[in-house]
């Protein structure tokens, strides 16, 4: 019994100078506090992050079409190569539509020449033909006041029935002379009027025909509509094109400043995202540039990637920023769903995680106090503190825990 005993008591008396030990002559592990902040008021920002892609917009390719038909002579651009709006991009060949062209101008030519050739000569005429119209009156008057007289000196027997027949005839043949003369005035006049207008139509058929060939010669030159890049060239020089048939679109111009941004957002977030609100994105190219926009629409159509569906957010991009970004650049974008200007605010480094319950350190008369508090908003730098804190509390932003603590950030 006294063997089993001293073991015993031994063991018992190590242990309780163990104890003392720890208790009286080891020193304590505390919280090293090694940063501090203030419980401030200021604004933050919800943020909703996600990532994004550079794309063209609907309208941003022009497809340049070729209306003539025949074989490319000259193509002056290549894909790539930046153009103008109005610079000569590609020549189709000529020669058939020039030949038109000629024909078409000696038509004209020769229809104005008839012109003014009816407006020459037949105002002339017409003017003869009144001279005689006015001399055969004058002599049908003549010829009639004889064959009056006549008649009077016959009644009278002042002269022979012979001179009053003479007389009578001469009178008709005066009257038939200006019944000649007047119908060849109106016949004249009405020639003229007619052919006028004919050639008038004929001048103007002629000059709509010349038109038309010079816009058949202005399908050959094929000019760039806008300022842009040349992306796809259909034909080569030399190669033949076949109006309607063989090409489609020549060459497709890109206009470069009409990119967009399309945000892929998760569907948990979506509810919060509006047309107008702000925002703000990056690409690994520049990653020290800001870019900003506003959200231009969201598509209703979801997109589904790893099993998780997104919905796509559309920010316009900006002209000048155009220089830097190109179509399928990854962006990483943060939208802004909302500001609050009074809030209550602590660093985000200085918040901690455990179990699912968030706190703080709070310095209370110099140590550090675990506090729990509930959060609000979120941003890249604070976080905003609905409960457990007010404003001008110090909480510890960097600390070193003791190794024993089991606690998570």
């Amino acid at each position: 019994m006294k063997k089993i005993f001293i073991p015993l008591f031994i063991l018992f008396f190590l242990a309780g100078g163990f104890f003392v030990y720890k208790k009286f002559f080891t020193k304590k592990e505390e919280i090293k506090v090694l940063k501090t902040a203030q419980v401030i008021r200021g604004k933050i920002q919800d943020i909703i992050n996600a990532t994004a892609i550079v794309k063209t917009q609907v309208n941003a390719y022009v497809k340049v079409g070729a209306r003539a038909t025949g074989t490319i002579q000259e193509m002056n651009v290549d894909i790539g190569d930046h153009v103008k709006k109005g610079e000569l991009i590609a020549v189709i060949d000529q020669r058939e539509i020039l030949k038109d062209i000629q024909k078409a101008e000696a038509d004209y030519k020769k229809s104005i020449a008839k012109l003014e050739n009816i407006k020459k000569v037949y105002p002339v005429k017409i003017k003869e033909a009144k001279k005689k119209l006015k001399s055969a009156q004058a002599a049908y008057e003549y010829a009639k006041w004889k064959f009056e007289r006549e008649e009077k000196l016959l009644k009278e027997e002042f002269t022979t029935k012979e001179n009053y027949e003479i007389a009578k005839r001469e009178l008709e043949k005066k009257k038939a002379e200006l019944e000649v003369a007047k119908a060849e005035l109106e016949r004249l006049k009405k020639e003229y009027k007619t052919l006028l207008a004919e050639t008038k139509q004929q001048v103007k058929y002629a000059k709509e025909n010349l038109e038309k060939q010079k816009v058949r010669l202005s399908y050959t030159l094929i000019y760039s509509p806008i300022d842009g890049i040349v992306s796809k060239i259909a034909a080569r020089k030399g190669e033949t094109v076949v109006a309607g048939l063989q090409v489609a679109n020549l060459i497709t111009i890109l206009d470069p400043t009409k990119l967009e941004v399309r945000i892929y957002t998760d569907e948990t977030d979506i509810g919060k995202v509006k047309p107008g609100q702000k925002v703000i994105y990056f690409v690994d190219a520049y990653p020290d540039k800001k870019f900003e926009g506003v959200i231009s629409s969201i598509y209703p159509e979801p997109v589904v990637k790893q099993n998780i569906v997104y919905y796509m957010s559309i920010v316009k991009v900006k002209p000048e920023y155009t220089k830097y970004l190109r179509p399928e650049m990854t962006v990483y974008a943060k939208i802004i769903t909302g500001e609050k200007d009074n809030a209550l605010l602590i660093p985000n480094e200085a918040l901690k995680y455990e179990k699912g319950k968030q706190y703080v350190y709070k310095i209370v008369n110099g140590k550090p106090v675990k506090t729990y508090i509930k959060t609000g908003w979120m941003d890249e730098k604070y976080t905003e503190v609905l409960e457990g804190l007010k404003e001008g509390d110090i909480i510890a932003v960097k600390l070193i825990l003791p190794k024993r603590t089991k606690e998570l950030r």
